[in-house]
């Protein structure tokens, strides 16, 4: 292998390598902040807060938090 060869395939591991790191990045902000929605949520039955009751309504249904997202 060529020394080119090799700086094109550790520039092309790097790169991969990248795309994984803000992937991984990326679904661990998505799950916290899913994680604080399901707190919001919750808290608002305990607390009987009307706007976040309505809000969260679609979760109560379905128990699925992503619904909130949209």
């Amino acid at each position: 292998m060529t020394n080119h060869e090799e700086h094109i395939l550790q520039v092309f591991i790097l790169g991969a390598l990248a795309v994984l790191f803000f992937w991984a990045l990326a679904s661990a902000i998505d799950r916290s902040i899913e994680n604080q929605d399901i707190m919001l949520c919750e808290s608002a039955k305990i607390s009987g807060n009307v706007q976040w009751l309505h809000k969260c309504q679609c979760y109560y249904n379905t128990e699925d938090i992503k619904c909130l997202q949209h």
